[in-house]
Formats: C-alpha cells, structure tokens, sequence
C-alpha cells in the first residue's frame, strides 16, 4: 500500500479486497449529500457556501459488500473542507463524517470484528508554502462511521530563505499490511529538492532522509490499530 501526493495503492498478503466501482447504485448529487448532513448533524454543520464553494474534485466511489454500502468522498473549493458517506444502494445515507478534501478513495484491509473498510487521503492543512495531508482507514460500526487508523504526512513543503524560495521538501510514505490486514508496517522517506536562481524546482533532490519504520497492531477490543511503541509524528508544515 503506496500513498504519496494523495495516491494510496494497497499491497500485502493475505489481504482479501471486495471493494469495486459502485456504478450501479444511486449516486445523490453532491448538494444533496452536503444539505443531509447539515440537517442531520446541526450543531456541527460542514462548512460548505454555495455561492463561493464549488465542488471541485470529482466524486470518488467505492462500494463495499460486507457492509453493504458504497463509500463517496467529497472535495470542495477550499482545500481542507470535505466529507466521507457511508450510504446504501438506493441513495439513503448510513452516516457521514468530515474531513479535509478527499483526494482519493481506495480498499482497506478486511477486518474480523468490521468487515471491509476503506481508505482514505484528503488535506489537513494548507497554506501558501505548504499542503500537509492525512490518511485514514475508516469503518462502519453499528451505522456509524468510525476511524481505526489515521497518520499525517507533509506532501510538499516550500522552505524560504531571505523572502526568497529556498527548498521543497515531500515526504513519501509506503504502507504494507501483512498478518490478514492485521499488521500496519509504515516507512518513509523525506526529499530536499533545491530551487533553481529561475526559480524553478531542481527535478533531483539534493537529499533524502530515511524516516523512522512504524509498526501498527489490530486491537479487537479497541476496534482500532495501535503503534508497537511511541512514534514521533511528522509536524505539519514545519521544515525538519
């Protein structure tokens, strides 16, 4: 499982994947979904203006078996603003949940006590010099969407010097899942690419730095995965 840039492909052993384009099913239209969840959810209302936000990336879908449901993700115009649905083939909602920009959508490891999850890339920060994004791997539980897993990651991150560009910093990450989808290992690697005197971005990085490897452990009784030892986080858009 790769995820670099809002990319998430999942590999590993023993996996076994049911999620699929959910093309079929009724798909509500982004307003909809958005006006449902306002309604539903009034005391903690998804930031969403029709006449200054636009529904800018197009609507990601996987559909799951086991739950049966089919997953879309949502991205609009300003870029830490989205949601995840969880809804049923008809176009009723199961729940909801929000997020950053959901950049893509793809299959989770199956899990004993919840069945197929999905995963999920979306913005959790952004700035001018920086885009710091997360990943999730979400379930259903009881018609309630729940995160059993999330890590952050700086995507590019503009270092300056004297007001000028200097630096551009990505971290890429793989994530493999072994033991059934019950073992999450996690390594990375951080790239310092040089700004050119025309300002352009050196298409070599000047360095790169091995980060710490991750070890992640279902928990059954948590319903969550949790870390073989305390890890030190990635800070978000801050040079390192």
């Amino acid at each position: 499982m790769l995820f670099c840039a809002g990319v998430l492909l999942l590999s590993g052993s023993g996996v076994s994947l049911n999620l699929h384009a959910a093309e079929l099913c009724h798909r509500p239209p982004p307003q909809t979904l958005i006006a449902w969840y306002n309604h539903t959810h009034p005391q903690n209302p998804l930031h969403y203006d029709p006449k200054n936000s636009a529904i800018y990336h197009p609507i990601s879908i996987l559909r799951s078996q086991q739950p049966s449901a089919y997953w879309i993700g949502l991205a609009w115009l300003a870029p830490t603003s989205g949601a995840l649905f969880a809804i049923e083939c008809n176009g009723s909602v199961i729940d909801a949940s929000p997020v950053g920009a959901i950049g893509k959508l793809s299959p989770g490891p199956v899990l004993p006590e919840l069945g197929e999850t999905v995963m999920l890339v979306y913005v959790s920060r952004e700035s001018r010099d920086c885009v710091h994004d997360s990943i999730q791997i979400a379930a259903l539980k009881d018609n309630k969407i729940m995160v059993v897993w999330q890590h952050g990651y700086n995507q590019g991150l503009n270092v300056t010097a004297q007001g000028k560009l200097k630096n551009f910093i990505a971290e890429n990450y793989t994530l493999t899942a072994a033991d059934g989808g019950l073992t999450l290992r996690l390594s990375g690697e951080r790239a310092t690419y040089a700004y050119l005197e025309d300002g352009s971005q050196a298409s070599v990085p000047f360095k790169t730095q091995s980060l710490e490897a991750e070890t992640w452990h279902w928990d059954a009784g948590k319903l969550r995965f949790v870390p073989e030892k305390a890890y030190r986080s990635s800070p978000a858009c801050t040079p390192k």
